[in-house]
């Protein structure tokens, strides 16, 4: 509490100090809302400034005084900046970013920025206190539900609050990142295509990020992290998916047809495939058929141990109808299953006559009209 006091005492007793430059000849000055802060050490302080000048008249920018071994730069348009051309009556608004080292000790240090042109120069007098836990001056991305869990089809949708505490308007370009394969954005909400966002300073701005894993994604817990980057400043925001199993099996024909021709009493073949369309392996897979009465279907394999997600299995199904079955249409269920689920198609067996059967009707034709032949030969004569 002590430390904080003196903090506080000394950004009053700078503000009171270190008061605006004044105008100068010439019409040139420069202004800002802030002369002191109060940072940690490894921070980067950021002051706003404003450059005022007529008849556009270009303007020297440089800092004449910063601690030894301390890095400052002046920045405008996103840009490192010696130099400003000012339009007439235009104000130009600048930052001095200065980088504080880790190892700088406690205690209060002064930076002067110069502005200097042909008509006229101006200060000002930065103070930055150096102080542990200051606790303000930077940015943070959090979720407001940073977990979320579902089915691999769904496109989650999160949403987070970037905040701006620093003194200076920001803008943030956002990224997002999550498993190889996944398609994740992250974008300003209510925009579809942005990927910036500006931030007032003391204020925060909603961001939705979207997360669409593939169809087949395992089931598991999966990383996504979230970042915001602008005015030397990042914001990080870990994300997680849970992914449930999901659990769906089809069974379908190589041609997508579902007729076959068969004859009474012989063997046919006829390929199947197994499909897991799910998110979860598909294990112990069973076939099962329901053919008419008298008919025998087999499988081969008969089971299956295992499908990944993704992947299908090739089965052959061997159908022998009766011995006696007549020519026509009959049904025949085919089943896959697993504990899980199950789907089931129905295939339309067509038996049809032998061609040794067709031979021997026609044989007995020609054999029955030869002898017709022969009749009418023999009694045609009386």
């Amino acid at each position: 509490m002590r430390r904080i006091r003196a903090v506080m005492a000394a950004l009053m007793v700078t503000a009171l100090v270190a008061m605006p430059a004044q105008a100068q000849e010439g019409g040139l000055r420069l202004s800002t809302p802030y002369l002191g802060v109060a940072v940690e050490p490894g921070e980067t302080a950021s002051f706003s400034f404003d450059v005022h000048a007529p008849n556009g008249t270009p303007v020297d920018l440089e800092v004449t005084r910063a601690p030894q071994g301390w890095n400052t730069t002046i920045q405008g348009g996103g840009f490192v900046v010696s130099r400003v051309l000012v339009d007439e009556d235009t104000d130009h608004r600048m930052q001095l970013q200065v980088e504080v080292p880790r190892d700088a000790g406690m205690g209060t240090y002064d930076v002067t920025l110069r502005a200097s042109s042909p008509a006229g120069s101006d200060t000002l007098e930065f103070a930055l206190t150096v102080a542990e836990d200051v606790g303000a001056g930077g940015v943070s991305l959090t979720a407001e539900f940073p977990h979320l869990k579902d089915a691999p089809n769904v496109t989650f949708s999160f949403s987070l609050d970037l905040r701006n505490d620093t003194t200076e308007e920001i803008q943030f370009g956002l990224q997002a990142q999550g498993p190889e394969g996944w398609q994740v954005s992250a974008r300003p909400s209510g925009q579809t295509r942005a990927s910036t966002v500006t931030v007032d300073a003391g204020s925060s701005e909603r961001i939705t990020v979207e997360v669409d894993p593939p169809d087949f994604t395992p089931a598991g817990v999966y990383p996504v992290v979230v970042r915001a980057a602008g005015g030397g400043q990042t914001a990080q925001a870990e994300l997680t998916v849970e992914i449930t199993g999901t659990y769906e099996l089809t069974l379908v024909t190589p041609d997508e047809a579902l007729n076959v021709a068969v004859q009474a009493g012989k063997a046919t073949e006829m390929k199947l495939f197994v499909v897991n369309e799910g998110s979860s392996p598909l294990s112990d897979v069973t076939l099962q058929a329901t053919p008419p009465r008298g008919w025998e279907v087999t499988f081969s394999p008969e089971r299956i141990d295992v499908i990944e997600p993704g992947a299908s299995q090739e089965v052959t199904a061997t159908i022998t109808p009766a011995q006696n079955a007549i020519t026509g249409d009959y049904r025949i269920t085919f089943r896959a299953r697993v504990a899980q689920t199950q789907d089931e198609i129905e295939v339309r067996a067509t038996v049809e006559t032998s061609a040794f059967w067709g031979f021997v009707g026609v044989a007995i034709i020609v054999v029955a009209l030869a002898a017709l032949g022969m009749v009418f030969r023999r009694f045609g004569r009386r």
